[in-house]
């Protein structure tokens, strides 16, 4: 349980299995608890006091200090004390550091903001979640070196490391900060995803609705993280979110910037948003409305975090609601109507046509009388 991890990374497969076969996962429960219906080995019995534990749950001070040094014991025979000492002797360190991921746009390092990193010793796990500059601090202490670690999730969305597995980062057994800074493969990919979907669910987007949430009987939204280029940037169908089993989102091409992959996961989601708000109207909507909302979005979010941030428009994946707002792309005669005010005229509609009728029908607006020929533009 407390094997030391000596090179940080994404993944581990056991070598002494095929590739094809599930590794083990090894883990502590309470006593009497009821395991399900699954395949399990109980390894041993244990009893290893909680780094919480003191003078104020036990006897006495003295007896506090008795268990450490059993551990300490335990540690020496095992061949296991010198990665147990940590450089501040007795006392007590707080896990804490700062995540942030590598962003070729701005050719520097981005804070990586809600992500929960795991301190981890034995059985006593602390967390904390970085704040908008990647700062975190967990809510515990240890007297000696802990696992750090991160998994891609929040309550509301997980990353999966491909169609399966949970996206996560293997950090060190240390005491004293984890600072990561995360460049290449696997990991930026997948802090990048992070960042454009915590954006969605937990940030300001400018009081759209937020894509489903995870409540009962609704499940956590799966984000596929797939490592490989492809003719799609993504996709996002609904049907795969049944019992929260599948990825309902999936998102390729790692090799692009990040701005083309955080705009990805915006568009993706925005869909998953689209479908939430008017499930049945949705399965009957024109593509060319589906998409050019969702790029419309796409802009909208992806611009807050990059100024410059311009999609590309082709086909059913139009400008019209930048035009619509700000009247820069493509056609200049329609400005000043709000993300906000373009979603609630989509909802209920399936036509390209029904969608400007009840734009003109729910707002007043300087450049109405254009509306038309922009929508024709477009078309």
């Amino acid at each position: 349980m407390d094997y030391e991890i000596t090179e940080p990374g994404v993944y581990y497969h056991d070598p002494l299995l095929p590739d094809t076969a599930i590794t083990w996962q090894y883990c502590a429960v309470e006593v009497n608890k009821q395991l399900p219906n699954i395949p399990y080995e109980l390894l041993a019995k244990l009893y290893i006091p909680l780094e919480t534990e003191n003078a104020e749950t036990k006897s006495s001070s003295s007896l506090s200090s008795f268990f450490e040094k059993l551990e300490d014991e335990a540690l020496r025979m095992t061949g296991n004390s010198d990665r147990s000492i940590n450089t501040r002797g007795n006392s007590k360190w707080r896990p804490a550091g700062r995540i942030r991921v590598w962003d070729n746009i701005i050719s520097g390092y981005a804070p990586v903001e809600g992500v929960e990193v795991k301190a981890r010793r034995w059985f006593t796990t602390h967390k904390g979640t970085t704040n908008s500059q990647g700062y975190y601090s967990c809510d515990g202490t240890f007297k000696r070196d802990a696992n750090y670690s991160i998994d891609w999730d929040r309550h509301n969305f997980s990353i999966r490391s491909g169609t399966v597995g949970q996206a996560s980062y293997n950090g060190p057994k240390k005491d004293g900060d984890w600072n990561l800074d995360i460049k290449g493969d696997k990991s930026q990919y997948y802090a990048q995803i992070f960042r454009a979907a915590h954006h969605y669910y937990y940030k300001d987007i400018a009081g759209l609705r937020r894509p489903p949430e995870n409540e009962f009987l609704k499940p956590q939204m799966k984000i596929a993280a797939i490592y490989e280029e492809n003719g799609s940037n993504g996709n996002c169908l609904a049907w795969r979110r049944t019992l929260g089993i599948l990825s309902w989102i999936k998102i390729y091409n790692p090799q692009h910037n990040s701005q083309e992959i955080y705009g990805t996961v915006i568009h993706e989601l925005s869909h998953a948003s689209h479908w939430d708000m008017d499930h049945w109207n949705y399965n009957h909507t024109e593509e060319k409305v589906i998409e050019s909302w969702a790029r419309g979005v796409q802009w909208s979010l992806t611009s807050m975090v990059y100024s410059d941030y311009h999609p590309k428009y082709f086909g059913n994946y139009t400008g019209i609601v930048e035009d619509m707002i700000d009247g820069v792309e493509g056609y200049d005669q329609v400005s000043g109507y709000t993300i906000l005010q373009i979603e609630n005229s989509i909802k209920g509609q399936n036509h390209w046509d029904s969608w400007k009728d009840n734009i003109l029908n729910k707002y007043n607006n300087e450049t109405e009388n254009n509306l038309s020929d922009l929508f024709s533009y477009w078309q």
